[in-house]
């Protein structure tokens, strides 16, 4: 909300406090109290559907437990517990910032020109990355416009169906623009110039 003055502000707080009073939201493996749910729908402006998540503070990616990526929010929020490396159920032998990667988001990275390589890295919400324990050797974004730059000019990847979806696109002009789809509700977010 840009402009809300304080009464629509108050308001707002009484709607999400009214949502979320009986809201079952698990993050990380612990339990979100009712009154974190309505805080941090306040933060990223919507109401964290009933569910079990898995979310990464470095990146603000998350996702449904056992599932890969289903999108981005705000990275640093106070959310649950330590992200786990079974969060997602991956098999892949690659981990950022700890968590085994599912399929789903090996797949996405490498619809994206993104090569992904077994071992364990570490990546900021800026894209930035690199082998866990040393220093920054990659940018995510800047290999994805590269790949959009050097063939198909820009780059599509999709996963998921019906009311649980999420898509990526990536210009050759160096903007993202990300929508996830999540009980038939859609999120979405731009970087661009």
């Amino acid at each position: 909300m840009r402009t809300a003055g304080t009464v629509g502000a108050v308001a707002l707080v009484g709607l999400f406090t009214c949502l979320t009073a009986n809201a079952q939201v698990v993050i990380n493996g612990s339990d979100l109290p009712a009154a974190d749910v309505g805080r941090v729908a306040q933060q990223i402006g919507y109401v964290i559907p009933d569910g079990h998540y898995w979310y990464d503070r470095l990146t603000g990616a998350w996702g449904r437990e056992g599932q890969g990526t289903a999108g981005f929010t705000q990275p640093s929020l106070s959310l649950g517990g330590a992200l786990r490396a079974d969060a997602s159920a991956g098999r892949t032998g690659a981990f950022i910032n700890g968590r085994e990667l599912a399929e789903s988001d090996v797949a996405a990275l490498t619809g994206m020109g993104i090569p992904v390589y077994r071992g364990r890295y570490w990546v900021d919400a800026a894209g930035n990355g690199g082998i866990e324990g040393a220093p920054a050797s990659f940018n995510l974004y800047s290999l994805a416009q590269q790949a959009a730059a050097a063939g198909r000019g820009s780059i599509y990847a999709k996963s998921g169906y019906g009311d649980n979806k999420s898509a990526t696109w990536i210009g050759a002009d160096g903007s993202l623009s990300h929508s996830t789809t999540v009980n038939g509700k859609t999120y979405d977010y731009y970087i661009g110039d």
